[in-house]
């Protein structure tokens, strides 16, 4: 082999090392690598590295640094974890994923773990959502006025709302948005909407059959933060109605559950025994059936065992 053949590997060698996020004593690591690789002499390759064969020995058998011991575990952690979450985990996720995991046998806050991250290109393989600021700009967020207090002592003084999606079809599976308008008192499902998507019109459409059932009612009006409950129609059409809005705050299911628990009932009790509606008439049909099951004929023991609909003419 040439010395200058040896040298041009060498240089293609210490390339690709730091390529990798190679040590910082790159040169003894590419002595050592063409030599496991090639068989070529240390004492040849020590002199085109332009280091004595006892400094190349002495570093071959050095112990590694405690840092570097606890860097070479951050990694494999690391990998490790991201391999477990799909590669979904950034900088500041992986920082809180290895403390809850209790990973390491040494605390690496969120510099040490970003820049190691970093070095060997380590990335969250997650698109961030687009935020349309137009769009965000036109909506309107409310306070939770109604904080949890769910039980009401009247009819119409609140209604909660919110929407599910199912699925109807025979071949071809085809989604829906449910729509309902739900009174606190008793639990009384007062309207309902179907539609393909949840849209501030299909929204505004269920409240307006809700008011054909209770023309002179003036409820509190909760809802979560949907697009389609922030939206200005919406809004504009609660004010016309001279309604108050509350709202559920972000990640807080918990702050609509009676709403949450209707839907649960509804789908476990009605929607899963009942065949997949095969058009969207049939669908329809179901939704109409299920709403009246559960307004007059389930009992339940916190309305005095009565149904909703009997529970809420006491109040008439």
């Amino acid at each position: 082999m040439k010395r200058q053949e040896m040298e041009i590997a060498f240089a293609k060698k210490l390339n690709e090392i730091r390529n990798r996020g190679g040590e910082q004593t790159l040169w003894q690591q590419a002595v050592k690598e063409l030599n496991k690789e090639f068989g070529w002499p240390i004492r040849q390759l020590c002199e085109i590295a332009g280091m004595t064969r006892d400094g190349y020995y002495k570093w071959l058998k050095r112990k590694a640094s405690r840092y570097q011991d606890e860097q070479s575990e951050l990694l494999e952690a690391i990998l490790k974890l991201e391999q477990e979450h799909n590669w979904t985990l950034g900088y500041l996720a992986m920082t809180t994923q290895l403390k809850f995991e209790n990973c390491l046998s040494f605390t690496a806050g969120l510099k040490r773990v970003t820049n190691c991250m970093r070095k060997h290109g380590i990335r969250a393989n997650v698109k961030k959502k687009k935020h349309n600021r137009i769009q965000r700009q036109e909506e309107y967020v409310k306070e939770n006025i109604l904080n949890g207090k769910f039980d009401r002592e009247t009819k119409n003084d609140v209604w909660v709302t919110d929407t599910t999606e199912t699925v109807y079809g025979d071949q071809e599976i085809h989604k829906a948005r449910i729509h309902i308008v739900l009174d606190l008192y008793g639990r009384y499902v007062l309207s309902y909407n179907i539609s393909p998507t949840e849209t501030a019109s299909a929204v505004v459409e269920t409240f307006e059959r809700a008011f054909e059932v209770e023309p002179d009612a003036c409820p509190m009006i909760h809802t979560d933060r949907g697009s389609a409950y922030c939206s200005k129609l919406f809004n504009d059409y609660l004010a016309e109605r001279n309604c108050i809005h509350s709202m559920s705050h972000p990640g807080h299911p918990w702050e609509n559950s009676p709403m949450e628990r209707w839907w649960n009932d509804f789908k476990l009790i009605w929607l899963e025994k009942h065949p997949r509606p095969k058009t969207i008439e049939e669908l329809e049909q179901l939704v109409k059936e299920g709403i009246v099951y559960f307004n007059t004929k389930r009992a339940y023991k916190s309305r005095n065992g009565l149904t909703a609909e009997k529970f809420r003419n006491q109040a008439a």
